[in-house]
């Protein structure tokens, strides 16, 4: 049985006020169009596929499950998409109880020379102790969050030759499945 966080708007101040957020950021030696083929792919985690429940092109208002196996990870519910340089969603559905609200938010950067930095933010906010801030944890995790996107990402990116964006969707169905 799915739980169904709060709807989290991609210009909240969750981003920045949540009691967890964390915020990732690595650089790569690809152009941002690159970089973009993992991000919306969701290519960049061994083990897990994301299915598009909506047709393409993908924008606020798509949806898109992850899945381990047959397994339900969540449902992110597409709240801003600028291909190439942001995708904001909220989680929708989680297999857990316990989230009030869970948004992230990818956002790329042009370093110019076919080279581009991701910056990851995932904010959350617990049912219990929603007043609780761990700032101090978040600022200690950064470097390990940081370290993962690069590991990440770096994975995805071995899917998608150098140049190369995510493979165009075919014409619009009401199911488009993209595996890792």
């Amino acid at each position: 049985m799915p739980f169904r966080p709060a709807a989290v708007d991609a210009s909240s101040d969750l981003y920045t006020r949540a009691p967890i957020v964390l915020t990732g950021r690595a650089e790569f030696d690809v152009s941002t169009e690159t970089l973009w083929g993992p991000v919306e792919s969701f290519d960049w985690m061994p083990l897990v596929s994301a299915t598009w429940d909506t047709a393409a092109p993908h924008g606020p208002g798509s949806r898109r499950r992850l899945l381990l196996g047959p397994l339900l990870l969540s449902t992110e519910f597409i709240t801003r998409i600028d291909p190439g340089r942001e995708l904001a969603f909220y989680i929708e559905e989680v297999p857990l109880p316990g989230i009030r609200a869970i948004a992230e938010k990818l956002t790329l950067t042009d370093l110019g020379r076919d080279r581009s930095a991701l910056t990851y933010t995932i904010a959350i906010a617990p049912k219990l102790f929603p007043n609780v801030h761990l700032r101090p944890l978040a600022a200690l995790a950064r470097p390990i969050f940081s370290a993962l996107v690069s590991v990440g990402w770096n994975y995805g990116l071995r899917k998608f030759p150098k140049g190369e964006s995510a493979p165009a969707a075919p014409a619009p169905a009401s199911r488009i499945r993209h595996r890792s």
